[in-house]
């Protein structure tokens, strides 16, 4: 059983045919242009949690690297040896020395296949080596700081003028998976480089309608020799793509309807710009800010603050709600005022710091929870059941989050609305530096949500939208997709 926060999976499921993805519409993602990106001056750093993941991921997006002349790192953080946990016939030291000589065959592979692009760089190619952290596969969730070091340190030690990290998704489904591409995040956002995340396992258990957050994401188109390079490569692991042996606990791990996700002719990735935050940065980087004071934004001093709040307060449309949701209470002053109308509030920060603030500053009111949860990943955290809800409140925080974080974390908040619930949205309008969105941008996607508009305030400074549901509990999509506004700052 694989499987991290509510995602629990098998790699003997049937999986999502790739066909469903093909009927979704993923041949149509926005392209993804790198031209300006790679080149002898960019250092390319490919996170690994196993063997194996660097070909399914991103071995197109090495060989382009390496035609182009840049220098790639693979940061390869297990050796893999619990692959097949019930084998009978290979123990865990021998699985690992197995699947080890296999990554560096497939390094090898990539290394000299044919490079017809190096013409571009006058006939340079790259280099291409691996650092290998030797760590217990399948216990990486408890080494998140020092895989995040480890690809600091190779920045550190390169002189190259662009960094480019590739890494697995942040929420693939597998432990591993997610821990490496958290570390790999957040080496990204401390030196300024661009971030591709790339999905494994997330192709195999989501559902394209169902985990919609993939319409943000952009397609790099494969040639013909870039995705012979791939497959030349993947074949080298094939303690993967092959039974150990005819024994129960010795079967394949990457199956015919697996593999069909990793033989397009191109690759997918999760883009964060370069300098660009998400919801992953916002609990450390409000923690800081807390920290540094106890009113940081003057909600308690500032007009503009207390006239918004009035503002917002004033446009419900309801006197009293039974259950209410705060998504980003801060140190709760919204909270209390908010409280006054609701029956029972659970106010909700990704930052412990604010709400520490927070438990003071209520503690002699009745009727509020606070809770800790970075939103929407830990949503299911919440224990909010589809149409329980009569109000949900997102105040100055819709722009914190990547647009598909965003959009995932409105349609969460849909489905939890009963159908005469009341979904509110108040946001500055001002550039919001080292985040992807502004406020004009998160209101935008809410109204492609299709709810019902009840009221709407919008000035200079700040933007006001107060919607009902009108849906039937379990509705509510956010399709939009954002990914092309990427485009020119990855490409």
């Amino acid at each position: 059983m694989i499987g991290a926060a509510s995602v629990e999976f098998t790699h003997l499921d049937t999986g999502t045919p790739e066909a469903a993805w093909r009927e979704a519409g993923i041949e149509h993602l926005p392209t993804l242009a790198l031209e300006d990106n790679l080149g002898p001056e960019t250092l390319l750093i490919v996170g690994a949690a196993h063997p194996d993941d660097e070909c399914l991921g991103a071995a197109g997006l090495i060989r382009r690297a390496l035609a182009a002349g840049a220098a790639v790192r693979v940061l390869l953080c297990t050796w893999g040896e619990a692959s097949h946990p019930a084998s009978p016939s290979v123990q865990p030291p021998a699985l690992a020395e197995l699947r080890r000589a296999e990554f560096h065959e497939a390094l090898r592979r990539l290394r000299t296949s044919p490079s017809p692009g190096c013409e571009s760089t006058g006939g340079q190619r790259g280099s291409i080596e691996s650092i290998e952290l030797g760590l217990g596969d399948g216990h990486l969730s408890e080494s998140t700081d020092l895989i995040a070091e480890a690809a600091a340190t190779i920045v550190r030690e390169s002189p190259a003028q662009r960094v480019v990290v590739a890494a697995p998704y942040r929420r693939d489904g597998h432990t591993d998976h997610d821990t490496v591409g958290a570390a790999l995040a957040r080496a990204a956002a401390e030196s300024g480089a661009l971030l591709l995340e790339f999905p494994i396992w997330f192709w195999h258990w989501a559902h394209p309608a169902r985990d919609s957050e993939w319409r943000h994401w952009m397609r790099l188109p494969l040639s013909p020799g870039e995705t012979d390079a791939k497959a030349d490569a993947l074949e080298a692991h094939t303690s993967q793509l092959h039974a150990l042996s005819d024994a129960i606990g010795d079967e394949t791990v990457l199956g015919a309807s697996q593999l069909e996700h990793f033989s397009r002719s191109y690759e997918v990735f999760r883009v964060t710009a370069s300098a660009m935050r998400d919801a992953g940065s916002a609990s450390r980087a409000f923690d800081g800010v807390h920290a540094d004071a106890d009113d940081p934004w003057d909600l308690r001093s500032s007009w503009y603050e207390r006239r918004k709040l009035g503002l917002t307060v004033g446009m419900l449309p309801d006197e009293t709600y039974r259950r209410a949701l705060e998504i980003g209470c801060s140190i709760g002053e919204s909270t209390a005022a908010l409280a006054e109308r609701c029956d029972h509030l659970l106010a909700v920060d990704a930052s412990a710091t604010a709400l520490g603030l927070a438990a003071a500053r209520l503690a002699a009111r009745t009727g509020v929870d606070l809770a800790h949860a970075t939103l929407p990943h830990e949503w299911d955290s919440l224990g909010i059941g589809a149409g329980q809800l009569d109000l949900v409140v997102v105040s100055e925080t819709g722009y914190y989050l990547a647009e598909d974080e965003l959009c995932e974390l409105l349609a969460n908040s849909r489905r939890a609305l009963s159908p005469s619930g009341v979904l509110v949205l108040c946001h500055w309008r001002g550039p919001i530096d080292g985040w992807p969105l502004d406020g004009d941008r998160v209101h935008a996607l809410a109204a492609r949500l299709g709810m019902r508009s009840l009221a709407s305030y919008s000035q200079d400074e700040t933007l006001i939208d107060i919607y009902e549901n009108g849906m039937p509990p379990g509705g509510g999509s956010c399709f939009a997709s954002g990914a092309q506004q990427w485009a020119s700052a990855a490409g």
